[in-house]
């Protein structure tokens, strides 16, 4: 798996997943304003394990997809991780579990103090923009509880218990590999994307599908509980329209996912549809809505993303490069040489 969303802007707000990702590496947690080189370690660290022969897993950043967030090297148990705002972390046993690496220390705090006006403006700014994005995704989410309301009049439960019954007879059901948490979807200025798609990795898909997101959440929690039971390992992912909420789930050979349409499960046939024909003109309206709040949650990201690349600027005549280079060569030597197994 080339990369993992690990961390969401969500109809929740932001909600993070790292601590599992994380949890029993040896994580290096980098520290430091905008700017000063954090996604560029974390893809030197990528490197490095790739060139000598090491798979990584890597993390993209939740507010911009072609920065990272994090990288996992496996076989080492490695971990470098961005652990500023807003997903702040510290090792659990210092030195033990993991270092801190404090690229901060390298900025000249004289370059800095005439820009901090701008800084604070530019800050304000990011953080209005995020609380924006945040509503606009809230609305989105409950345009799909409205949907639901309305579908669930015409819900019929013996139908969906037997649909839940034979989808999971029907599963293979190998442990997956790892027991990955993720979210398959992000925003960014151009709109909503969805990458649940590289998650499959050649399994067969199984899609989940139907016009109300409640059925289709529904039978997937019906599954994870049926194979945390069965002590059946599995693979889980979200949606930020809906952050609590299982979106797909993967086994070893299967994967299963939400869709509006695909050969699969249908949920429709929970419904009796001859009825919701008179809510057909309402639930246009909650649609066109969702498209809306998207459109405008994108608008807001762009202008989040606008007061960030202003505050990078501002950093980067403070920061002393050349000392963090040698700092930071020095340290993947020590990092990769010891090459000890921490698993």
């Amino acid at each position: 798996m080339e990369r993992l969303l690990v961390a969401g802007n969500t109809a929740d707000g932001f909600v993070n997943l790292f601590g599992d990702f994380i949890k029993g590496s040896r994580t290096t947690y980098l520290k430091g304003g905008s700017g000063v080189g954090k996604s560029t370690f974390i893809r030197e660290f990528a490197k490095r394990a790739e060139d000598l022969g090491y798979e990584t897993i890597k993390v993209p950043c939740s507010s911009d997809i072609n920065s990272l967030d994090a990288v996992k090297v496996l076989g080492l148990n490695l971990v470098m991780l961005d652990a500023t705002s807003p997903h702040v972390f510290e090792p659990e046993l210092y030195g033990i579990t993991g270092d801190i690496f404090d690229i901060g220390k390298h900025l000249n705090p004289d370059v800095l103090a005439p820009k901090t006006g701008i800084l604070r403006e530019l800050l304000d700014t990011k953080k209005q923009a995020y609380k924006c994005m945040y509503n606009e995704l809230h609305c989105v989410k409950k345009q799909y509880e409205n949907i639901d309301n309305l579908y669930n009049a015409y819900f019929d439960d013996d139908a969906f218990n037997n649909l839940c019954k034979k989808a999971f007879e029907s599963l293979d059901l190998t442990c997956s590999d790892s027991k990955i948490k993720a979210f398959v979807d992000y925003i960014a200025g151009d709109g909503y994307h969805n990458i649940a798609g590289e998650y499959v990795q050649g399994r067969q898909i199984v899609y989940i599908s139907g016009r109300s997101s409640f059925a289709k959440y529904s039978l997937l929690e019906y599954i994870a509980s049926r194979l945390d039971k069965k002590k059946v390992r599995y693979e889980s992912y979200y949606t930020l329209l809906n952050p609590k909420k299982l979106f797909a789930i993967g086994l070893k050979n299967v994967f299963l996912m939400c869709s509006d349409n695909g050969e699969g499960f249908d949920t429709d046939i929970c419904f009796n549809m001859s009825r919701v024909q008179s809510d057909i003109p309402l639930l246009l309206e909650h649609r066109h809505c969702i498209n809306y709040n998207l459109k405008r949650a994108g608008d807001y990201y762009m202008r989040s993303r606008v007061a960030h690349t202003e505050i990078e600027k501002a950093y980067l005549p403070a920061m002393d490069f050349a000392a963090l280079e040698r700092e930071k060569q020095i340290y993947l030597d020590k990092l990769f040489d010891k090459n000890i197994d921490l698993t």
